[in-house]
């Protein structure tokens, strides 16, 4: 288990109310030191599953004091090295208040972070969507599997999706409106490239990549679930992104740009069923996302905020799960 350094700018004399505050904590390592302008500077060694605990009750702590800010870190390495057997078993389980679960190793505000930040419509994000709905369109049209596969390395649409994942499960209303427009800025545009496309090539609708696109199976919805779990342990647990988003891509790109290409071709019933193939991949990436998140202990610091993001994740998987039954109905009755 790695060890991260939590580093604390705050008024100078305030730095024993620090000590007091995480005495129930392990701490690994600590140092303080003054700078300048009246500020005091406290750097901190700890585990990792003390980490999301500490940050926590720092929030609070530091919310109420003038230029106040804490800063975590990753230690790659501890020289000499860190052991465990080194902490005394009384102190070992004394700040083990985290509610991590399996294969999760970043702290809920390392993850925010991360994904807020990278949740946005941009001039990349919108070049990138464009370049890969153009590559994926080729790929459907000459049928060719390994130009499909190339146009899903290509498209960015992992993020938007885990965002509105996060932002249903901590009940983050300003994170879900951004995670929307985002997601939503990406696969019109998609389409509408597809259409485009579309309507200048003239695409055969019998074409096997594009005619194995048009009908929703459960195999696509399985694998779309299993695409949006994926993409949240990718955040969660180290995984390598680009490889996970090529396949929550393959979930949501194809299908998208085949509904345009077949709108475009003047095919409006077979793109109407990519479009249903589409629709129900995307439920079933959010469905996934948000109950992975919520298997793997992620949600807000306080009761309060608990209580909302409990509230806001059984509101976000009724409205999914409604639209995913309203949706199969719909193609059902075909």
């Amino acid at each position: 288990m790695s060890d991260r350094l939590i580093e604390i700018v705050l008024p100078e004399g305030r730095g024993e109310d620090i000590s007091e505050l995480l005495h129930d904590f392990t701490l690994l390592h600590i140092w303080q030191d003054v700078l300048a302008e009246n500020l005091a500077r406290i750097k901190i060694l700890v585990s990792e599953k003390d980490t999301e605990p500490i940050l926590d009750v720092l929030d609070g702590y530091l919310a109420t004091l003038p230029g106040a800010v804490a800063m975590l870190m990753p230690v790659d390495a501890t020289v000499p090295r860190t052991a465990a057997g080194d902490i005394p078993a009384e102190k070992a389980h004394q700040g083990d208040r985290s509610e991590k679960g399996p294969l999760r190793h970043v702290t809920r505000h390392e993850l925010y972070d991360d994904i807020s930040r990278n949740t946005g419509i941009s001039f990349n994000y919108a070049a990138m969507v464009v370049l890969s709905a153009v590559v994926a369109a080729i790929g459907l049209v000459r049928n060719d599997m390994a130009i499909i596969i190339g146009a899903m390395v290509l498209a960015p649409l992992l993020v938007p999706n885990v965002a509105l994942a996060l932002a249903n499960t901590l009940g983050d209303t300003e994170l879900a409106v951004k995670a929307l427009k985002t997601a939503g800025a990406g696969m019109g545009l998609a389409l509408g490239i597809g259409i485009l496309i579309g309507a200048v090539v003239k695409a055969d609708p019998a074409i096997p990549a594009v005619a194995s696109r048009t009908d929703v199976g459960w195999s696509d919805l399985v694998l779309a679930f299993t695409a949006g779990s994926a993409g949240v342990l990718a955040f969660t647990g180290g995984a390598h992104l680009s490889l996970i988003g090529v396949m929550v891509a393959v979930a949501l790109m194809p299908p998208l740009v085949t509904s345009g290409i077949l709108f475009g071709s003047g095919c409006g019933s077979m793109g109407f069923g990519a479009l249903e193939l589409a629709v129900a991949n995307i439920i079933c990436v959010n469905l996934a996302g948000i109950l992975t998140f919520r298997i793997q202990g992620i949600r807000p610091a306080t009761w309060w905020e608990t209580a909302k993001a409990r509230k806001s994740t059984i509101k976000a998987l009724w409205i999914w799960m409604t639209l995913l039954a309203v949706l199969m109905l719909i193609i059902l009755q075909k």
